[in-house]
């Protein structure tokens, strides 16, 4: 199922929680170390790194993403309420 990029998914979205997104050294540069959950707005889905799953927005720009560290996508209440099955969205782009 197609995930929208949205305020509410943003939200939801539980990839600054994930050691693979937490473990990349471009993300925490390109983030200044914030994280989008805490957004009063929608900001444009190539200033975020995270929702990667979302259709706008797809895999991360950073190529340093560690998958042989555990993802967490299982975990997310976005991955769920989609009932997507693959992870790893990071590094292979949005759900289809």
């Amino acid at each position: 199922m197609k995930v929208e990029y949205n305020f509410q998914q943003l939200q939801d979205c539980q990839c600054s929680t994930c050691k693979v997104h937490n473990g990349s050294t471009c993300v925490s540069q390109r983030t200044g170390g914030l994280k989008f959950t805490t957004c009063a707005s929608q900001p444009p889905p190539e200033q975020v790194e995270g929702i990667y799953c979302a259709q706008m927005k797809g895999q991360s720009s950073c190529n340093d993403m560690q998958v042989n560290k555990a993802c967490m996508c299982p975990t997310c209440g976005v991955w769920r309420s989609h009932e997507l099955d693959t992870n790893y969205f990071c590094v292979h782009g949005s759900a289809e």
